[in-house]
């Protein structure tokens, strides 16, 4: 396996206990070993019925602009392009493959945290790589000399990659062709037997816990229209960070669009569906620009309007991950799409005044955006005033165990203009033609 930024969310002597049952290598061709610990192996080189094929492992870097030094500790991460390169050239004077393979715990990019593109077009040789981190699927691509793929997520589908080649006069192979495709994993597709023995105990727990009644919703809340509009699920989780993190502005993402919370009792189950992932709460210091800097980022979730009366679609950018469309409370504003990208937020106010760029603000965001991910470079380096000790989803449910009730409606803090493109973007949302 490649050694990926979420083995670091837990410590380093999680990942220790973790290696240590390991009956496979651990990749990382630019995760550096200092101060006596435990070094990765850049690569891995296996003989498949006679074809010498090697694995290059490499590693998202930005991983101290998201986590705690005391969980990397020990670790340097170098350019994944320059750290490649040398690994391919150790490979070839020593091991001389057939096959180079790199398996990338980053997405398609030529910088920061996703830097596959760079690597496939500067570092010759790479046959194939297989890369996993931004969750959208590609069933195979050229890029350079390289086919590239991406599964998605959380093991939804399986990338396969075939090689066909050919043995030479002077006794070697010579890879002649190679082709793609996603394997989607369906209700259909048979568990292992054996893992289910081993992992039934601590699902049945599980179960019982998530099943635990915490809170009551006085409506039925849905969240698929919560990237489009203002709903009560997102303003739900922006009340926890607001009141943890003691911010006058508060940053999340919807990052469950089909979360639900029916009328009546709400378990575990359905306040964690709220927040699927092991982020941490900070705040951090800022000031009005920042957080229209941050506004204007995750607008890019919306394709401008193609014309002055915004007459039909698309307007969701599916280039853009909603994972990364940040929605902000303690702040008023709109986002007009009949706008230019980097000038759509108007009317941003706070408390019904117009928002000063230099006013300065208690901000709550999670770790990842602290660090600059998704494009909230804006955020990285600022001050940080507190963090957390818990994650963002154990505080969810802290919070509503204590207040025993989910906000009913939302507030309408902020709207989407024109109201044509409010229309559009609800069908778009809900999955029908415009």
């Amino acid at each position: 396996m490649t050694l990926g930024n979420h083995e670091f969310n837990f410590g380093l002597r999680s990942i220790e206990r973790a290696r240590a049952d390991a009956k496979f290598p651990w990749l990382s061709a630019n995760t550096e070993a200092q101060a006596g610990a435990k070094p990765f192996d850049p690569y891995m080189v296996a003989a498949i019925d006679g074809v010498k094929v090697a694995v290059v492992g490499v590693t998202t870097p930005s991983i101290p602009s998201w986590e705690e030094p005391e969980h990397y500790r020990g670790y340097r991460f170098l350019d994944p392009v320059r750290a490649v390169e040398s690994a391919m050239a150790t490979l070839r004077r020593k091991e001389r493959p057939d096959v180079i393979v790199l398996a990338a715990h980053m997405g398609l990019g030529d910088a920061g945290e996703n830097q596959v593109s760079a690597i496939a077009t500067q570092v010759p040789g790479i046959d194939a790589i297989f890369f996993g981190h931004t969750h959208r699927e590609e069933p195979g691509k050229r890029i350079g000399g390289a086919l590239v793929v991406q599964p998605k997520n959380w093991g939804m589908s399986l990338a396969r990659i075939d090689f066909v080649l050919e043995s030479t006069d002077a006794g070697g192979w010579k890879l002649i062709d190679k082709r793609s495709r996603l394997i989607p994993v369906t209700a259909a597709t048979p568990a292992d037997a054996e893992v289910l023995s081993i992992v039934r105990p601590y699902h049945e727990l599980t179960e019982r816990y998530l099943n635990t009644p915490v809170a009551e919703s006085g409506a039925d809340l849905d969240g698929r229209l919560g990237r489009v509009e203002d709903t009560a699920l997102v303003d739900a989780i922006q009340a926890v960070q607001l009141h943890y993190a003691q911010a006058d502005v508060s940053f999340t993402a919807l990052f469950n669009p089909r979360a639900k919370t029916p009328k009546g009792p709400v378990s575990v189950r359905q306040i964690a569906a709220l927040y699927v992932y092991d982020n941490e709460l900070y705040a951090i210091e800022g000031d009005g620009k920042m957080v229209k800097d941050a506004l204007e980022n995750a607008a890019r979730y919306f394709l401008a309007c193609p014309d002055a009366a915004c007459s039909h679609g698309p307007l969701i950018n599916r280039q853009f991950p909603g994972f990364n469309y940040d929605m902000a409370e303690g702040v008023e504003y709109e986002i007009d799409l009949r706008r230019p990208p980097g000038d759509r937020v108007v009317n941003l106010r706070r408390n019904g005044k117009p928002l000063a760029p230099g006013e300065k603000l208690r901000i709550a965001v999670n770790n990842y955006r602290a660090g600059g991910s998704g494009g909230y470079e804006m955020f990285r380096g600022a001050k940080i005033l507190w963090r957390s000790s818990q994650e963002i989803r154990d505080l969810i449910v802290a919070y509503y165990t204590e207040h025993k009730r989910l906000p009913d409606h939302a507030d309408g803090n902020w709207r989407i203009e024109p109201p044509r493109a409010r229309e559009i973007l609800e069908r778009e949302a809900r999955g029908e033609r415009d």
